[in-house]
């Protein structure tokens, strides 16, 4: 289909045309008296009256006012206090509306008279035009990560519609779908039909995106597709929403449906391990992003305050981290918790406290318990993002009063289930009854623990005493660690709980909990110069839990690994290190070096779908090579598959050839 000029312009046309006829009548109105005054005015030669001016209480309440002063007849009656505003108010349209109107018009006209000099315009044969969809050059696309992230254009055009160019046809979905977002948090239906239907309504529709009028959703058997993925692969991870309602809501009315920006956040996160969508996670990000950003800074900043809201933070930082865009991530996780503590999700099974109530009462138990869990993804992920860093945490445990999530399978129904709170789980009665989910966040909460242990210890700690404060909190946590893992409920065991992906992380955030917790021992015993036995001890701990992490990444390496939670890549991180440690005093343990070649090559290939993976594996580089000066060879994560060992049988840990 070949589209001219005259074609691409009508539509723009028919803007302009209404936006002048707008401004003509406003001006007509504004200015002119009504026919029948003239009339009057001319045949008596009188000077017309001055309008009566209504008193305040009459114009409030629409009655009839005579203008009586000092009170009109309405007021003296019923009696009230009858008053008049002696500036009466002009009638018509705003200050600047018309300056507003004649903006867009020359807006409008600048881009018709781009496209009547376009020389390329009417070639749609051209290779530049073919390879390129009219909107592209609108689009900000992020650079990509690895050397064949290239954005595939034939996955933007199945997602947008359709759309290929100005030389093929609309697709059935945009011509039966036809929502857009005329709020960035409400998707509601086109507002002005296309006046020429034998053009291009893709393009034309792409070009009014351009200038800012509205966004087309995708194409409905992309969302059906992407929607399968997160339900399939990223939610047994991050069961914060429940998915009954969430498809049930999708055909009520606009206003009920979930937001705009809670979508796109989803489809982000699948699109980010689809095979045939992966080239549209860009895309769909920074279109979450701008409808939160927008919803953010409409009003007052209300249209923020729920838990979708929440939700679609969480799932645009799960993201962030998992591309690495880090002072992205840290901000959107504050973000997230903000939010969560603005609404009250820390306290939902606490006494009332005397604060200001942001969100209305749970409505049955299932909102109850989608709110808990949406409170603890945010608590996750601010540990997450402080044990990386350092940095500090913004949720504090003894301002928790939310019990842990229950089971997967009682949310999913609707079958209210007995919780325990945070406390309660750190006991052995209570891990007994923990959930999948409940058992990620107790964990996150040891690794918060760790942190605060190890950098965040008072003055007199006395790390030189075993009956000191910080050696007290060492065995108090490692008390806690040895009833989790001995108090686990059968589900949680493995290999009986592999397929569930909560189960694998909270067994590996277990033995990496251990890690940190004795590695942090080791560096006291060695800085304050202990007897060996100290650090003896903590170093069998660490190896024997390094050993476990690589057990479990044995189970698991046949499933597809990409629905698994991001941050498992740090547990490897952490078992690899150890390995790396214990390999620099024992060079010939052959067992070893062994696991250390799985994790490290296991890590290799999870990266194509965990980009996160790449960050660590940069440091695990700097901890082989020592420094960048000892060898110039490349680290394995940049070999192709299989070439892992073979480095490993021709160099030492040092980086150097043996």
């Amino acid at each position: 289909m070949v589209i001219t000029n005259n074609e691409w312009s009508a539509p723009l046309r028919f803007i302009i045309g209404s936006i002048i006829s707008t401004i003509i009548s406003i001006t007509i109105v504004g200015t002119s008296s009504s026919p029948s005054q003239a009339n009057n005015s001319s045949n008596t030669g009188d000077v017309p009256r001055p309008k009566r001016i209504a008193c305040v209480v009459c114009r409030k309440r629409k009655l009839r006012c005579d203008g009586t002063k000092p009170s009109c007849g309405t007021c003296s009656r019923l009696g009230h206090d009858c008053a008049y505003d002696e500036i009466r108010r002009k009638s018509g349209p705003k200050r600047g509306y018309v300056k507003a109107l004649e903006a867009r018009l020359a807006q409008v006209e600048t881009l018709l008279k781009d496209q009547a000099t376009d020389p390329h315009h009417g070639n749609n044969h051209s290779p530049e035009r073919a390879r390129q969809p009219p909107y592209v050059s609108h689009l900000l696309i992020d650079p990509p990560l690895f050397g064949d992230g290239d954005v595939g254009m034939e996955g933007m055009e199945a997602i947008l519609g359709g759309v290929r160019g100005p030389s093929t046809s609309v697709s059935p979905n945009l011509q039966h779908h036809n929502s857009f977002e005329s709020s960035p948090m409400i998707d509601m239906p086109q507002q002005w039909t296309d006046p020429t239907p034998t053009m291009d309504s893709a393009a034309i529709t792409w070009d009014l995106i351009s200038m800012g009028f509205e966004e087309a959703l995708p194409s409905q058997d992309v969302i059906d597709a992407l929607h399968n993925i997160y339900f399939d692969k990223i939610h047994p991870c991050m069961p914060i929403i429940h998915k009954a309602r969430y498809f049930a809501s999708l055909s009520m009315a606009p206003n009920i449906r979930p937001p705009v920006a809670l979508r796109y956040a989803i489809w982000t996160l699948a699109a980010s391990v689809s095979d045939d969508h992966g080239g549209l996670q860009t895309h769909l990000y920074r279109r979450a992003r701008k409808c939160l950003e927008e919803s953010e800074m409409k009003g007052h900043g209300e249209g923020i305050i729920s838990v979708a809201s929440s939700q679609a933070w969480l799932l645009i930082t799960t993201y962030e981290f998992k591309l690495m865009y880090f002072p992205r991530a840290w901000m959107s996780t504050g973000r997230a918790v903000r939010l969560a503590q603005m609404m009250g999700l820390h306290r939902l099974d606490g006494s009332a406290w005397e604060v200001k109530q942001c969100l209305p009462a749970p409505k049955d138990w299932i909102e109850r318990e989608e709110r808990r869990r949406t409170f603890w993804m945010a608590f996750c992920l601010d540990r997450y993002a402080s044990i990386g860093t350092g940095w500090p945490m913004c949720i504090e445990e003894k301002d928790i009063l939310t019990n842990l999530p229950v089971s997967e399978d009682s949310f999913e129904r609707g079958q209210p289930a007995k919780t325990i709170s945070l406390k309660e789980a750190m006991t052995a009665d209570g891990a007994a009854m923990l959930s999948p989910f409940g058992g990620v966040c107790l964990m996150a909460s040891l690794f918060g623990r760790n942190l605060i242990h190890l950098h965040r210890s008072d003055g007199d700690e006395r790390d030189d005493d075993l009956n000191g404060e910080f050696w007290r909190r060492h065995r108090n946590m490692d008390n806690i660690l040895l009833n989790i893992q001995m108090s686990l409920p059968n589900h949680f065991r493995l290999p009986a709980g592999v397929d569930n992906s909560n189960v694998v992380f909270t067994n590996m955030n277990i033995h990496t909990s251990t890690i940190c917790l004795h590695q942090a021992a080791i560096f006291k015993a060695e800085k304050n110069r202990m007897p060996q036995s100290v650090s003896a001890e903590s170093k069998i701990r660490c190896i024997t839990a390094a050993a476990q992490i690589a057990s479990i990444m044995r189970m698991v390496c046949h499933l597809d690994l990409s629905g698994m939670n991001p941050f498992i890549s740090f547990c490897l991180y952490v078992a690899a290190r150890v390995f790396i440690t214990y390999l620099k005093s024992r060079p010939g343990d052959e067992q070893v070096r062994a696991s250390l070649q799985f994790l490290l090559t296991a890590m290799g290939h999870m990266k194509k779908k965990n980009p996160l993976t790449e960050s660590f594996l940069v440091q695990l580089d700097v901890d082989l090579t020592g420094s960048s000066e000892t060898s110039n060879a490349k680290f394995p994560y940049g070999f192709k598959r299989g070439e892992v060992s073979f480095f490993f049988l021709v160099r030492g840990l040092d980086g150097r050839s043996i």
